[in-house]
């Protein structure tokens, strides 16, 4: 029977490494994975059965099921495991995990106290302390508990790990930063600490780097989707795609990701779109983000009627949305309600200051209905936050053209494009050379000067 056991074990850890191994090149390659994560969770979980008194087996398999959210089967799991180990505060710990992962505060008091039992005063039984006031969102008692735990041992991961996650709940960067510097130092192996880099840049706004360290917790292990989701949120484009995509494949009531998706997909003209965000809304009819998403899909789409009912949602559930205010306006002004789109234009502009994109919407109607002294006052607004923004500048050629002042509109051609932003740079290039080229016109009275 040992033998059996022996030989089951050396089949149960093979399966594991193949279908681990086969994820991590397929992430090299930067091609589509053979396996999913799914089928992974079947091999470990397959691992585990062929040898139930394999704790590494069962440890490996309780770990995917944390990834996967079946918390109740990675609990059952996690604790077959601790018995095998006798319950070692290491094992108690995993336990614990499961808990931390539920977001529960109750929960993972009482996974740490078994490790108090235990040894009350361990370092680890100080971290598991110290995860569950994070869990509970009291992080002056957590750095009490981890501020002992780095006193006992400075070389502990687990401590240097959650000093780092602390901090970074505290938006303190360079605090947590030097935490998970440490915590690679001692094991660069593990992911946790790239990933914990990554999440801190990212809240930073220090988008490269946050970019870098995702890929290198990648790097580290390719199974975990939430680094999927924070890598595609950051680099979009295709390649956010295919990880989106992996991660609802993964996880498909996984509104969050099936919304993140659909917003890539609808900016790359994908009408797998729709699909996505009426799925994420069959989930969780209280997404605004998921209203929105459709909402403005369907007015570029010319449905109206069927737009507006979920842009009135998301407003119910935003009310200060200026993605929701610039929709509306778009609405209005294809009703040739231009008094309310106007005021859903500036509405827009008004909810989001640094970015007053419904002022471009609002001058380009302006000059589509013969207003261009308005149109200039707009832009003018616009101009004073983004200076050399294209697509103003643009706006602004039309609107000395409107006015027959042809050397003024070439100069806001010329300057648009040499600005910034996406523009239509073929129409400005061609309206250039249409101001070039026209006949003298005697100029309007009343020409606005910037």
């Amino acid at each position: 029977m040992k033998i059996q056991g022996a030989r089951a074990s050396k089949v149960s850890m093979k399966v594991v490494k193949r279908a681990s191994c086969a994820l991590v090149v397929a992430l090299a390659l930067g091609g589509a994975a053979p396996s999913t994560h799914a089928q992974d969770l079947d091999a470990l979980r397959t691992a585990a059965n062929a040898n139930r008194r394999d704790a590494a087996a069962q440890r490996a398999y309780g770990i995917a099921l944390i990834r996967a959210e079946r918390f109740n089967e990675a609990e059952r799991v996690m604790r077959a495991a601790a018995r095998l180990q006798d319950d070692s505060l290491e094992s108690l710990y995993d336990v614990a995990r499961v808990a931390f992962a539920t977001g529960e505060y109750r929960k993972s008091r009482a996974a740490c106290r078994a490790l108090e039992r235990k040894e009350r005063n361990a370092v680890l039984t100080r971290v598991c302390r110290a995860r569950a006031f994070l869990v509970w969102n009291r992080s002056g008692r957590a750095f009490e508990e981890l501020e002992a735990a780095i006193a006992a041992d400075p070389n502990h991961f687990e401590a240097q790990l959650a000093v780092g996650d602390a901090n970074r709940l505290r938006h303190h960067v360079a605090e947590a930063e030097q935490a998970y510097r440490r915590a690679i130092s001692i094991d660069g192996q593990r992911y946790e600490p790239h990933h914990g880099l990554g999440q801190l840049y990212a809240q930073a706004g220090r988008d490269q780097e946050a970019i870098a360290a995702l890929r290198a917790a990648m790097q580290r292990d390719a199974r975990v989707p939430q680094i999927w989701y924070q890598l595609a949120t950051h680099v979009g484009g295709d390649e956010g795609r295919r990880l989106l995509a992996r991660a609802v494949a993964e996880r498909p009531e996984w509104v969050q990701a099936l919304v993140a998706l659909a917003d890539l997909e609808r900016a790359a003209g994908d009408a797998a779109a729709r699909g996505h965000y009426e799925s994420a809304l069959q989930q969780d009819e209280r997404n605004a983000a998921a209203h929105v998403g459709l909402g403005t899909m369907l007015v570029d789409a010319g449905e109206l009627d069927a737009a507006e009912p979920h842009l009135r949602r998301a407003l119910e559930l935003v009310p200060n949305s200026p993605d929701v205010a610039l929709q509306l306006g778009k609405i209005a002004e294809r009703r040739d309600d231009f008094r309310e789109a106007f005021a859903q234009y500036r509405h827009a502009a008004d909810l989001a200051p640094s970015r007053p994109v419904g002022l471009l919407y609002a001058a380009a109607l302006a000059l589509r209905t013969n207003r261009d002294v308005l149109a200039t006052g707009y832009l003018d607004r616009y101009l004073q936050v983004h200076a050399n923004g294209a697509r103003a500048l643009a706006l602004y050629g039309d609107a000395m053209r409107a006015r027959r002042d042809r050397a003024g509109a070439a100069r806001y051609y010329e300057r648009a494009l040499q600005g910034e932003g996406e523009f239509d740079r073929a129409r400005v290039q061609a309206a250039l050379r249409e101001v070039r080229t026209a006949a003298p016109t005697r100029r309007r009275v009343g020409r606005a000067t910037r």
